[in-house]
C-alpha cells in the first residue's frame, strides 16, 4: 500500500474530512517546549481539542492531570489512544460553535484541506475562542503562502513557530489498522510539520514571531521549557 499522508497535497491520498493521526509525540514535544503548560496549570485553565479525533493529541494533558474537552464533526474517540472517562466530549462543528467550554488554550490538529481555506477559518476562530493560547501543528508549507501573509503579518502574528525537525507520520484514520497489518501505520513521515502558537493575551507585535527549532527525539536532554513562551 503506498504512503497516505494527509497533507502531501494529493488529495486523493487524504481522508475525506482531512482526518489524520499524529503521533503521540508531536503533542508531547510542545508540553515540554511550553513548561508543561505551566501557565494555564496555574491559571487553573483547561486544555481544549475541537478536533480531537482519536485523542492522541490530548493524552499528553490528561495524563498529566489537566482538565481536557474534546469536539470533532465525528466521534471518533478510541479508548486505547486515551482514557475518555474524564473527559467531556461535543460531537459539533468547531466553526458553528459560539463560546470555549471553559476558559482554555486550544491545541490541535485541524483540518487541512479538504474545504479550500479551512485551516485558517479553524485558527480564526480559535483565536476568538481561547483564553490564553491557541497551538495548531501544521504542515510547514502552510506558512508560505500569500493567502497567509494577512493572518500572519497584519492581523494575528504567531508568537512563536516551533519547527519539528523530525518529521511525523500522520496517516488518514481510516487506514490506520490496514496500514499497522503491513507495518507502515507511522512509518516514514513524507511531510515537515510545525506548531504555530498564539498568545491570545498578549498579541505578538508584528515581524516578531520567533521560529524555533525542536530538538530530534533522540535528544530529549534539548528539549525543555523555551524561554519566553513557559
Amino acid at each position: 500500500m503506498a504512503n497516505r499522508e494527509i497533507s502531501t497535497g494529493r488529495k486523493r491520498n487524504g481522508h475525506p474530512q482531512d482526518w489524520c493521526v499524529d503521533e503521540s509525540w508531536v503533542a508531547w514535544q510542545l508540553f515540554k517546549a511550553l513548561g508543561e503548560f505551566r501557565q494555564e496549570r496555574e491559571a487553573g485553565e483547561a486544555i481544549w481539542d475541537p478536533c480531537a479525533g482519536s485523542g492522541r493529541t490530548l493524552s499528553t494533558f490528561v495524563e498529566n492531570g489537566f482538565t481536557a474537552f474534546a469536539g470533532d464533526i465525528v466521534d471518533r474517540r478510541d479508548p486505547e489512544q486515551l482514557d475518555w472517562s474524564g473527559v467531556r466530549f461535543h460531537l459539533a462543528d468547531f466553526l458553528d460553535l459560539k463560546a470555549a467550554p471553559a476558559p482554555c488554550s486550544i491545541v490541535f490538529n485541524p483540518p487541512y484541506s479538504y474545504i479550500e481555506g479551512i485551516a485558517e477559518r479553524f485558527v480564526r476562530h480559535a483565536l476568538t475562542l481561547s483564553a490564553r493560547r491557541v497551538c495548531a501543528v501544521m504542515p510547514i508549507k502552510w506558512q508560505g503562502s500569500l493567502g497567509r501573509y494577512q493572518l500572519f503579518v497584519e492581523d494575528f502574528p504567531p508568537q512563536a513557530i516551533l519547527v519539528s525537525t523530525q518529521r511525523p507520520s500522520m496517516p488518514p484514520g481510516d487506514l490506520i489498522p490496514a496500514l499497522t497489518a503491513i507495518g507502515k501505520a507511522f512509518k516514514g513521515g513524507v511531510v515537515d510539520y510545525a506548531w504555530y502558537i498564539w498568545d491570545v493575551q498578549q498579541p505578538t507585535p508584528r515581524d516578531q514571531t520567533r521560529v524555533i527549532w525542536l530538538p530530534r527525539l533522540s535528544r530529549p536532554d534539548l528539549l525543555g521549557p523555551i524561554e519566553g513562551l513557559a
